[in-house]
């Protein structure tokens, strides 16, 4: 049974993530990508008409897969701030398509510089992830689990700062994964303030 070309087109993008991360945006060859997913160039060709859309599409997959595992990660919390911490620790966490988001993000930086495509991408996807944080800290004000004088954007942008030099310091091992999750801890625990009393009188 021939098998569906969703599932094809699938496995060619993983076999990318997998070869950008290895072998960086900028060296990546269709054949590296067409080796790594166990399938012909032309097949490769056949989906992704250039080896920039490869590329391209690569990084808009890894991103799919890992903000899949961070919307799993808060879905069951019940509070604004449970969901900014959660977030925030997630992408210090060990999951295969966290780690392989790192590598893609990081070499999608660069290659945007020089790829019009790829810059829009990319500037979509970090305005996306600005917005999912600062959104997260607004429900947190909303329902009283954040202080009410909490900076929305101020703390927004420097969390996702934080989160993302210290996962590029992380990739490169300049940072431990456990001592990332720290440093972050700490980081939102002081951008978010402590935690507002309980309304009304207490028990």
């Amino acid at each position: 049974m021939t098998e569906p070309a969703a599932n094809r087109k699938h496995l060619i993008l993983d076999a990318a993530c997998r070869a950008i991360a290895r072998t960086g945006a900028a060296a990546v060859r269709v054949s590296d990508v067409a080796r790594e997913a166990g399938v012909s160039t032309a097949l490769v060709h056949y989906y992704f008409p250039s080896r920039a859309d490869v590329i391209v599409q690569a990084f808009s997959h890894a991103d799919d897969l890992a903000d899949a595992v961070a919307e799993e990660h808060l879905a069951e919390l019940a509070s604004g701030r449970e969901r900014v911490e959660r977030l925030i620790l997630t992408w210090a966490g060990d999951d295969p398509a966290i780690r392989t988001n790192w590598a893609v993000w990081n070499e999608m930086w660069q290659y945007a510089a020089h790829n019009d495509a790829a810059r829009a991408m990319v500037a979509d996807s970090h305005q996306r992830w600005l917005d999912q944080v600062a959104e997260l800290i607004g429900e947190g004000r909303e329902d009283g689990s954040i202080r009410a004088d909490v900076d929305v954007e101020g703390a927004a942008r420097r969390l996702a700062a934080c989160v993302d030099d210290w996962g590029r310091e992380t990739l490169i091992a300049m940072r431990t994964p456990a001592g990332m999750r720290a440093a972050l801890t700490a980081a939102t625990a002081h951008e978010l303030g402590p935690v507002p009393r309980a309304r009304g009188r207490a028990a």
